[in-house]
């Protein structure tokens, strides 16, 4: 029998062990992240060269798409994109396991996209390589699923660490973003794997800073108004970016499946375009951001590649590349943000600082309209810097940009994204507490479905004879949507009659996750006509179970459906 001692001393060396653990893979993941951005580096300079010419210029980005499209499409079906949906969507929705290809195939697909051109990111990948390694760590060494669970967020901290040198963000980045609680009891771990994968870092690249940024000032305090004008531009940016790469992505994906391995490719020719005429927007980028933090652009040329790096980002992500949007985030910022310094250094009637404190300051603000982490973005901008200074004209324009963003693009991109691909994360608006009734337990499983192949007269008959009031089409694993009664009436008497009532059913549906509290079921059965499905987080056509108000009266009652 244990005793209140021993469960104690048990406990307190498990969390010893699991700290040992924490330093281990932050050092896998600082390694990782090192291996991953050399390799980058050392794959762009074997295929293009000191001075690339415009044919291979152009012909390598579409070239090597091919081959990682394939890859993407046949082998490493779950690597595409960024790599922080998926984590995300791994550490809520799968307890945290990710299989053991996915970091290995994220490595090898993001160094030949990112290194052969295509205008993205390293540090999303980072994420998805160290949260994998810390998953299959976790499962190897057989730990309790909680355990990892709570390796992913660890991982990915210290992966984040060393792609970009900024440790506090990186732990900032994993709870703000990864786990979506800045409360989390997971700081401690998350601070010590990045920690130890900066040490890590630094040992082999040395101590340099990422960016070399001379020092800035508030000169004049009306210069506040221009930053919150470079607030609000960024919002706009950030909303444009966000829509325009959503948009352009759920065209690819509406795209025959055969089409999948080839896609990339298309990205890939755009791209090799853009390259012939600035390539400048190859890749990571980082060099001209530094040249933007340091004065050695000129106005229209920042303007230009502010508007190239936008649209092929969009590219290269949308066609499904390996890649991720932080990078380009600080990217466009920087140019944007560099620009409208130059602009106020112009025409301002008061003295204003450097167009590099703008620029410093627009990255801060696309990272936060876009990747909406806006603690993350003040945090790493100051690690850049080390100067408190620069943190009330960030504050301001991060927030102005937040807010903005927030409004007009109320879904988080990542979060966006994901529901492309038909997963939902849970939001802590609807997670419910222990004691709190939720849909899987009010919910039938007793359903019927109309096939999509039925006509509409055909349904009106069916709904003549049974009398309900909203009806599912489809099967249990492929819900297209859903038709009122109303509807059927209506189109009946139409020339619609005949045509099969997948052509009018209705794919925006009402629904449910099995763990959306009671509060929120109730309204969403108000909305729905009577017949709420409730479906997948992971497969969002999916349907588990349905509710309806007979189903409600029965689970309340306590007789099972």
């Amino acid at each position: 029998m244990n005793t209140p001692a021993s469960t104690q001393a048990l406990r307190l060396r498990e969390n010893q062990l699991f700290l040992i653990l924490t330093i281990v893979i932050g050092i896998l993941a600082g390694l990782a992240a090192v291996l991953f951005t050399v390799a980058i580096e050392q794959t762009s300079h074997r295929l293009f060269g000191l001075a690339p010419s415009r044919l291979r210029l152009f012909a390598i980005p579409p070239l090597m798409s091919i081959v990682t499209g394939f890859l993407l499409a046949r082998v490493f079906p779950d690597v595409r994109g960024s790599g922080v949906p998926q984590t995300e969507a791994a550490y809520h929705l799968s307890g945290g396991i990710i299989p053991g290809r996915v970091p290995f195939g994220k490595f090898l697909t993001g160094v030949l996209c990112i290194g052969s051109g295509h205008s993205m990111g390293r540090e999303g990948p980072s994420v998805q390589i160290g949260a994998g390694l810390a998953s299959v760590i976790g499962r190897w060494l057989r730990l309790p699923p909680q355990r990892v669970q709570e390796l992913v967020p660890v991982g990915a901290a210290g992966a984040l660490a060393a792609a970009f040198n900024t440790p506090v963000a990186a732990v900032l980045f994993a709870l703000e973003e990864i786990i979506g609680d800045m409360n989390a009891t997971l700081i401690g771990s998350t601070v010590v794997a990045s920690v130890a994968a900066v040490i890590v870092e630094r040992s082999i690249l040395g101590n340099e800073p990422l960016f070399h940024v001379p020092t800035y000032r508030l000169v004049h305090p009306a210069e506040l108004v221009a930053y919150a004008a470079l607030g609000i531009l960024g919002g706009a940016v950030s909303v444009l970016f966000s829509k325009l790469l959503l948009w352009l992505r759920g065209g690819f994906l509406r795209l025959p499946a055969w089409s999948k391995a080839f896609q990339p490719a298309i990205g890939g020719i755009v791209i090799g375009a853009v390259l012939v005429y600035s390539p400048a927007i190859m890749g990571v980028g980082y060099e001209y951001v530094d040249q933007a933090l340091n004065g050695g652009l000129l106005l229209k040329t920042m303007a230009i590649l502010c508007f190239l790096k936008l649209g092929a980002t969009i590219v290269s992500y949308a066609s499904g590349n390996a890649g991720g949007i932080f990078a380009p985030s600080l990217y466009i910022g920087a140019m944007a943000g560099g620009a409208v310094g130059m602009v106020v250094h112009r025409v301002a009637p008061f003295p204003t600082g450097d167009p590099g404190a703008y620029a410093l300051v627009g990255m801060g603000t696309l990272f936060a309209g876009i990747i909406r982490a806006p603690m993350t973005s003040v945090f790493m901008i100051f690690e850049i810097t080390q100067d408190y200074q620069i943190l009330v004209p960030l504050m301001v324009a991060n927030m102005l940009s937040f807010v903005i963003s927030r409004h007009y693009q109320p879904v988080p991109v990542y979060h966006a994204l994901l529901r492309q691909d038909g997963v939902h994360l849970p939001s802590p608006a609807t997670s419910p507490q222990a004691s709190v009734r939720t849909a899987d337990q009010v919910m039938s499983t007793d359903m019927r479905f109309l096939s999509p192949d039925m006509s509409v007269e055909h349904a009106w008959r069916g709904a003549q004879e049974r009398g309900d009031a909203t009806y599912l089409v489809g099967t249990r694993d492929r819900l297209l949507g859903t038709l009122t009664r109303d509807q059927l009436e209506d189109l009946q008497a139409t020339e619609r009659a005949s045509e099969p009532i997948s052509s009018v059913v209705n794919e925006a549906f009402v629904h449910a996750h099995p763990d959306h509290p009671i509060d929120i079921v109730l309204d969403r059965l108000a909305e729905s006509g009577g017949v709420l499905p409730v479906v997948s987080r992971t497969q969002a056509r999916r349907v588990e179970g349905v509710i309806t108000h007979d189903s409600l009266l029965n689970r309340r009652s306590g007789r099972s459906s």
